[in-house]
């Protein structure tokens, strides 16, 4: 494995080489692209639309970005969530997260992303991988730049980042590995190794849906509104809604518990409106811990 050509980060070689999801995403890049691995993979990408992102219509609009910033997409697949997986997927950052946040996540991180493989075609002095994740935007509000891509989104709260990217080709290879079943991987590998595009027909679905549907706007005065009143309704939605209150007006109240109550109560609250308003109110990480792989410095690649 040519470490240099995957990752600049040691931290980050230390905890993949015996990972056995980048390993087996090595495996089957090596077996499907051969010697040209290296170089294929440096003029690719990965971008995944988050279910959040999906749930408030932001495809199309990244889709227009990315072709402004020349990637094309030569392969789609449209990965599960599941509580391990998300888990799994980002356990390296997790490593500074509350239990709260965990617990929130139980809610977002529900159905499908949608997984986009890029062909970059503007290539330069960095990996496709790189150039794109220093185009994507801080998921800190308060370090947001114009021009980038969650700036475009408007993404208005930490716990709904809308996208996600991989980070350098070691990232790209672990989440081929992670996030899709052999036969999913190896036409995804198959869309990067030739010219004719994998999986389109799964994009137009999604699009058709988006374009159908009514985007959510994650607006946590609005939805707190309609999770309250929904317990209301419900004969059993007391205890959730005195938590709920007891958590709004500053409590220590751990989100877990109002969830759970929630969802004992039986009332018909909408996922996403919970979401949002517990994305108001949790604390996402625990004061200083950090993060065991944190995101690459560019210059290490420029």
């Amino acid at each position: 494995m040519d470490w240099a050509a995957l990752t600049r980060m040691p931290a980050k070689r230390t905890a993949y080489r015996r990972e056995t999801y980048f390993r087996e995403g090595a495996r089957d890049t090596s077996r499907m692209l051969g010697e040209r691995a290296a170089s294929i993979l440096r003029r690719h990408a990965l971008l995944m639309v988050k279910p959040d992102g999906v749930a408030a219509g932001k495809v199309r609009p990244v889709l227009d970005w990315l072709a402004g910033q020349g990637f094309a997409v030569q392969a789609v697949q449209c990965p599960a969530f599941t509580g391990f997986r998300w888990r799994e997927m980002w356990r390296y950052q997790l490593t500074s997260a509350t239990v709260d946040r965990l617990a929130l996540n139980d809610l977002i991180y529900v159905g499908s992303g949608l997984l986009l493989l890029l062909r970059d075609e503007r290539p330069g002095p960095m990996p496709a991988t790189m150039r794109l994740a220093s185009l994507k935007g801080s998921a800190d509000l308060s370090k947001q730049k114009p021009g980038t891509l969650r700036a475009l989104l408007r993404q208005h709260n930490r716990n709904f980042s809308y996208i996600h990217v991989a980070d350098e080709p070691a990232d790209l290879v672990r989440e081929l590995g992670l996030l899709l079943d052999p036969a999913q991987r190896r036409e995804a590998l198959h869309g990067l190794a030739s010219d004719s595009p994998t999986g389109l027909g799964l994009l137009e679905e999604a699009l058709a849906a988006e374009a159908a549907a009514t985007p959510q706007t994650f607006d946590a005065d609005a939805a707190a509104d309609a999770v309250a009143d929904a317990l209301k309704r419900s004969e059993h939605g007391s205890q959730a809604l005195q938590l709920l209150e007891r958590l709004r007006f500053g409590e220590p109240v751990p989100w877990i518990e109002v969830a759970e109550a929630v969802a004992a109560s039986g009332a018909e609250v909408d996922r996403w409106d919970l979401a949002a308003v517990g994305a108001s109110l949790i604390e996402c990480d625990e004061p200083g811990e950090p993060k065991q792989i944190g995101n690459p410095d560019p210059a290490l690649w420029a």
